[in-house]
C-alpha cells in the first residue's frame, strides 16, 4: 500500500513501508523531458540531469556523491526521456544515513 503526501510546497510524495525489505530506494520523477523543450532550449532537461551530480555543500566535488553511495554497495542512476527525468538511488537499509 502506498501513502500519498502533499508537502506545503506542492511536491507530491508517494511512499511505502516494506518491513521485509532490507534496502531503501528513492525515485524522484520530474516532469521535465524533451517533449517540453522548444528548439532554443533543446537538451536542457538532460543537461540539468547531469548538473545534479556536480556537487552539493556537503559533497562539493563531482564524484563525491556517487562515491558516497557506490562505496557502500548502493546504486545511483539518472535518466531523461520525452516525458520525465528520473533520479534513482538504492542502498542497504543500514547504510541509509550516508
Amino acid at each position: 500500500m502506498y501513502e500519498r503526501t502533499v508537502l506545503p510546497n506542492g511536491l507530491r510524495v508517494l511512499s511505502s513501508t516494506m518491513p521485509h525489505v532490507r534496502s531503501v530506494a528513492t525515485g524522484i520523477f520530474v516532469g521535465a523531458g524533451s517533449r517540453y523543450e522548444d528548439d532554443d532550449i533543446a537538451g536542457a532537461s538532460h543537461f540539468l540531469e547531469h548538473m545534479l551530480f556536480k556537487g552539493t555543500a556537503k559533497r562539493p566535488e563531482p564524484q563525491m556523491i556517487s562515491r558516497a553511495i557506490e562505496s557502500v554497495g548502493g546504486i545511483l542512476h539518472a535518466s531523461t526521456d520525452r516525458e520525465a527525468t528520473l533520479y534513482y538511488t538504492k542502498v542497504a537499509r543500514d547504510r541509509f544515513d550516508i
